[in-house]
């Protein structure tokens, strides 16, 4: 177990400036991250597959391409590991569920793909929750192996945590990006719908695919160099910005939401959020509760049974989904559909 208050999390960005003068190396970092993987992952348990052999090729190529002062982005050789709900050409794809097991399409998913045309080395595969549902895997908190990591990325979230990728791609449909970051001290992105082409992931409307990572920089770096690369979804505009980790800027005013949640929160929470709120106040921004302006009440009675329209929704597509998998599969001289019957993804 690793204290919060003395953790020191790995990060690329500042590694990669040692790439071009010969004093690191994608090789070298890509082994430090093995050594890690092998000393945590039998109590954090967030891989589901790893690929070395793989992976060291790729970060032996990049390593060339930096050396000859050529990298493909900022992100050329950071190893990363990808959720298993997401297809990669070179490990399986089981999505948590004992049904997918031996499931290996042999291709990338679109995030995955872009990933690879900007030099990342992709490393492991991560756990999800049962087809990207609320039915946990064996992952556990990096901090504290008796707590959760939270769901369903809890694999992507946790190995960042524990310090065995910079970065780890996870989906949401819920909150199953940003809540294991939470638990796991990562920074993560859940952009707009469709900010990040979800490729063969669309089988629930809602799936958002993001990054987690232990820097600003490297959450930013990632997301827009796939962004760069495969786009938005079909129809959908694509996330866009800088290639550089775009100027903080700092609030006048935020709103307050309770929703829905909030009465279930346990006192120690609520202390701990009352005490952010105070230290957002003594930097000068405002901050506006349902209380104080008819405009947030009216917010938080319109999203007040936001939970059970998500569940609905998800739901219904996941009906619709099986209704796909229950279909006979094409011969051999049929062509593969494009996008296998994967159920919820979040």
């Amino acid at each position: 177990m690793t204290r919060y208050a003395e953790y020191k999390p790995l990060t690329f960005h500042d590694a990669a400036r040692r790439f071009t003068d010969g004093n690191d190396s994608p090789r070298a970092y890509l082994e430090r991250c093995l050594e890690t993987i092998a000393a945590r992952e039998p109590i954090v348990k967030a891989l589901t597959a790893i690929n070395e052999s793989g992976a060291r090729a790729d970060a032996d190529a990049s390593a060339a391409r930096w050396k000859a002062g050529r990298p493909l982005s900022s992100i050329d050789g950071m190893p990363v590991g990808i959720k298993d709900l997401l297809e990669t050409r070179d490990m399986p794809t089981e999505m948590g569920c004992a049904a997918m097991k031996g499931n290996f399409p042999k291709r990338d998913n679109a995030a995955v793909w872009a990933l690879r045309q900007a030099g990342a080395v992709i490393l492991a595969k991560t756990v999800t929750a049962e087809l990207g549902g609320s039915h946990p895997g064996p992952t556990t908190n990096p901090f504290d192996p008796a707590r959760t990591p939270g769901g369903s990325s809890s694999g992507s979230a946790a190995a960042v945590g524990a310090n065995m990728v910079p970065m780890a791609i996870g989906t949401q449909v819920g909150g199953s990006i940003i809540r294991p970051a939470a638990y796991c001290g990562n920074f993560a992105l859940k952009p707009t719908q469709g900010g990040i082409n979800r490729g063969e992931r669309l089988a629930t409307s809602q799936s958002t695919h993001g990054p987690h990572a232990n820097s600003l920089e490297d959450m930013w770096h990632s997301a827009i160099e796939m962004a760069k690369r495969c786009g938005g979804d079909r129809g959908a505009l694509g996330l866009m910005g800088p290639d550089s980790l775009p100027a903080a800027i700092k609030p006048d005013r935020l709103i307050v939401l309770e929703t829905e949640g909030w009465p279930d929160l346990d006192a120690a929470t609520k202390t701990g959020f009352a005490q952010l709120l105070r230290a957002l106040e003594a930097a000068g921004v405002s901050l506006i509760r349902r209380a104080e302006h008819p405009f947030v009440e009216i917010l938080e009675r319109a999203i007040a049974s936001g939970r059970a329209v998500c569940n609905g929704i998800t739901s219904w597509r996941t009906a619709g989904t099986s209704a796909e998998c229950s279909t006979p599969r094409p011969t051999a001289s049929a062509p593969v559909p494009r996008r296998p019957c994967s159920g919820p993804s979040r």
